[in-house]
């Protein structure tokens, strides 16, 4: 069939017939991009069929399987009735129609298969940053017709290479006040079950670190076969999986994880995917732009991808926790642990536990020190008050050579960004310069500031987002960096608390932490669409700064 003539066929013309490779006609057909991650090796040409709309006017379709687009013409003479979609656009066929909820695909019960309509379910993007479902039915002359168009496109969808297959979705059932089951299923598990060749399997995590334990003792065969690991929950369950799968890789590979001067460890073989069903969704929310269940599923079952930075957490030549998203210190590190207390509030317990550390005000006195990224193009000695005195460092009792720079001081924030951070509190992002995965931590140093001071610093960073705070204000204390450590002082009664990707991590009294990041070291499903691009220093004005010391 497909190196046969056209041909009459009952009076009509035979429909389907692949014709030597030459470019499409149409100007829009060749202004294309071409999609690397649809390419399918050995396939070339074009296949092409008459066809009609479900309201019998007149189409052609064109699959242009060297440059991976469809064509849809309106056969009326005119070249503006004309459609392209890409390949890597197209979720799945199916020969029977789909009940569509505001975008979103709803699995039948019963489907109702048609006699010569072929369903192309293409996913867009609804507006600037969630993406939905639609349908286009294809009405053939014939079932036959009909029938090798799908078996084709399947077949070839099969094939492209970037398109998961076989993923584990990891459910934590008290995420999102319960109801991640319910917007796994409502939202999102028809995306998947629509993707062809696509295997899933559903786990409901049942305690505390369930998920990172499963994957690390996971048989070898399986953990090999695997090509994606999906959280459905909040960021605590995510970092479970990134946590395992870490360990697991390193392990199997020889590595020594536990060491914070290791250099090179090994990417997973796997991706990652979110979908957001907790109380701040921060990875999720900057890697999509947005938290919507959908949007994510859309990516996942497509197979975007894009590289994103880890930063490892030691202590004593011991790997303690891996983050791929915020470390904050003092201020920050209260709240979250001040909120554990109030977790029957649900969100809003964030606020409520904001007003209480407000309140007490909390002041952290320690030294950070830390190396900069290439990308810095500032000198923190030009910068940086001079240290509270006496300082062990300057004063060579203390101190690591690992590092170029250091500061004592009185601390109400210590804020560490692997990526921008987008969340409910900061929807701008909490991050000067940082992107996804463009090599750099965000180092950002707050000295004791007045309470009045710390509620102004917050609500910019909520108004402005980091980037915006720092072009306002360009005397804030925030470097690009690669590795940094905080040790606190030893005369303090309470050292305080670090927020780790919203989980609490309790720094040690008289031992420092070492942090050290790992450039692009997983890879998510997902558009690297939240880049920010970093501010250029050069080009700020300096201005007095708004932020009073005390």
């Amino acid at each position: 069939m497909p190196n046969s003539k056209k041909t009459k066929h009952g009076g009509n013309q035979q429909h389907v017939t692949i014709v030597p490779v030459e470019p499409v006609k149409g100007d829009n057909v060749d202004t294309v991009a071409y999609s690397s991650r649809s390419r399918i090796s050995g396939e070339s040409g074009h296949l092409i069929a008459d066809v009609q709309s479900p309201h019998a006017k007149e189409h052609r379709i064109i699959f242009d399987r060297d440059h991976n687009v469809f064509e849809f013409r309106l056969l009326d003479g005119s070249s503006k009735h004309l459609i392209v979609y890409r390949l890597d656009e197209l979720l799945s066929t199916t020969c029977f129609p789909l009940k569509i909820k505001s975008g979103i695909p709803v699995i039948p019960t019963k489907p109702v298969t048609s006699d010569k309509t072929l369903y192309f379910n293409f996913v867009y993007k609804k507006d600037k940053k969630q993406w939905r479902l639609k349908q286009i039915p294809v009405v053939f002359y014939t079932t036959s017709e009909r029938d090798y168009w799908h078996s084709l496109i399947d077949t070839t969808l099969r094939r492209v290479k970037n398109r998961p297959k076989n993923i584990i979705i990891f459910i934590n059932p008290f995420g999102g006040k319960g109801k991640a089951q319910k917007i796994f299923k409502d939202n999102v598990e028809a995306f998947f079950w629509l993707t062809p060749g696509l295997r899933y399997k559903v786990m409901l995590t049942e305690r505390a670190n369930h998920a990172r334990d499963f994957i690390v003792e996971m048989p070898s065969e399986q953990w090999s076969a695997l090509d994606g690991l999906v959280s459905v929950g909040g960021d605590g369950l995510f970092n479970e999986l990134l946590s395992g799968a870490l360990l697991r890789t390193q392990n199997d590979a020889g590595r020594n994880i536990d060491d914070p001067n290791t250099s090179h460890l090994v990417t997973p073989h796997i991706r990652f995917g979110i979908i957001g069903a907790g109380s701040a969704n921060s990875i999720v929310s900057t890697v999509h732009e947005t938290n919507d269940h959908a949007t994510s599923a859309v990516h996942i079952a497509i197979g975007s991808e894009c590289n994103v930075d880890v930063c490892t957490v030691h202590q004593h030549q011991k790997l303690i926790r891996i983050s791929a998203n915020a470390i904050s210190y003092g201020w920050l590190g209260d709240v979250l642990r001040d909120s554990e207390e109030y977790r029957c509030l649900g969100p809003v317990r964030y606020q409520w536990s904001a007003l209480r550390t407000t309140i007490r005000h909390p002041i952290y006195r320690g030294i950070v020190q830390f190396s900069l990224s290439h990308k810095e193009d500032v000198n923190p000695k030009d910068q940086l008050p001079p240290c509270l005195e006496p300082c062990p460092v300057c004063n060579k009792s203390q101190g690591d050579d690992k590092y170029d720079y250091h500061w004592h001081a009185e601390f109400t924030h210590v804020i560490c960004c692997v990526i921008p951070t987008v969340t409910p509190f900061t929807p701008h992002g909490l991050a000067p310069f940082t992107g996804i995965g463009d090599g750099t931590l965000d180092l950002a140093l707050v000295p004791r500031i007045s309470r009045f001071h710390n509620m102004q610093f917050m609500r910019k960073v909520a108004m402005y987002g980091g980037k915006q705070l720092y072009e306002l204000d360009p005397s804030l204390n925030c470097y690009r960096v690669t590795k940094w450590s905080y040790q606190p002082d030893s005369d303090q009664n309470d050292p305080g608390v670090w927020n780790l990707d919203g989980e609490i991590l309790e720094q040690p009294k008289d031992e420092p932490l070492h942090f050290k990041l790992h450039p692009q070291l997983i890879s998510f499903f997902g558009r690297d669409a939240a880049m920010v691009k970093p501010t250029k220093r050069s080009f700020i004005k300096k201005r007095k700064s708004s932020i009073v010391y005390q």
